[in-house]
């Protein structure tokens, strides 16, 4: 009995370090959000700014990106760049106002319109390569395309996430919810095959790139002249 507890708590303890640090949480689709996980503290004049909005909590998710290149000249000839996009929840500024089940779902379907954006990061980036290439492997485009497929998939969040605002959550409006969780579940299981893989969450967690890596001193431009889109 005592070795199957400890085998149950080792188990429960990689999952952790797995998809949560203790700033951090990462998508993933058995990881739900919970109370627990919106841990700031926001000042009155915030809670009292929310309010008037009709908004009760707080959720404070990111698109984040690292782009990785090989260290040394030769290590271009044989190796491709790395590129990771990860959705990531700050527990610090992420807060509760009003702590219910309604704020939870509405949380919880922001929290997936980030993931859906990580997602459209890499299509883009990976129908980009492919055509770049014809379908072979090559070195080098991801570098030039990475700032612009990053900022593709925060133009989709920010706007998603903006109607969810509008539509559903400053107006308390059910139906429009039920509506957009089943679009946004649609999305999810379409673009499956895009989704954040653990590796990515190892390489923000860890926050260093794989031996025989290094981050680039320079990122290319948006090729769409967007600068640096706010996600």
């Amino acid at each position: 009995m005592k070795r199957l507890v400890f085998v149950l708590m080792f188990a429960s303890l990689n999952c952790f370090a797995q998809y949560e640090t203790g700033t951090h949480v990462f998508w993933q689709p058995d990881v739900k959000l919970s109370f627990d996980m919106f841990q700031g503290q926001p000042s009155d004049s915030t809670i009292e700014k929310l309010k008037k909005a009709n908004l009760y909590h707080a959720i404070a998710t990111g698109l984040w990106g690292e782009l990785d290149v090989p260290a040394s000249k030769r290590g271009w000839k044989k190796m491709a760049e790395k590129v990771y996009f990860c959705a990531a929840l700050d527990k610090t500024q992420s807060f509760w106002i009003v702590r219910d089940s309604t704020e939870l779902k509405y949380a919880q379907m922001l929290w997936d319109i980030c993931e859906l954006a990580t997602r459209i990061s890499r299509r883009n980036l990976a129908d980009i390569l492919n055509d770049m290439y014809e379908g072979k492997k090559g070195n080098g485009g991801a570098a030039i395309m990475y700032k612009t497929c990053h900022n593709d998939g925060k133009e989709f969040g920010k706007g998603f996430t903006d109607a969810i605002f509008d539509e559903v959550i400053a107006v308390r409006d059910e139906d429009a919810y039920q509506k957009c969780r089943k679009q946004i579940d649609s999305l999810l299981i379409k673009t499956e095959q895009f989704a954040t893989t653990k590796e990515e969450i190892e390489r923000f967690i860890r926050d260093t790139p794989d031996e025989g890596y290094i981050k680039p001193a320079s990122i290319m431009d948006d090729v769409k002249h967007r600068g640096t889109i706010r996600y």
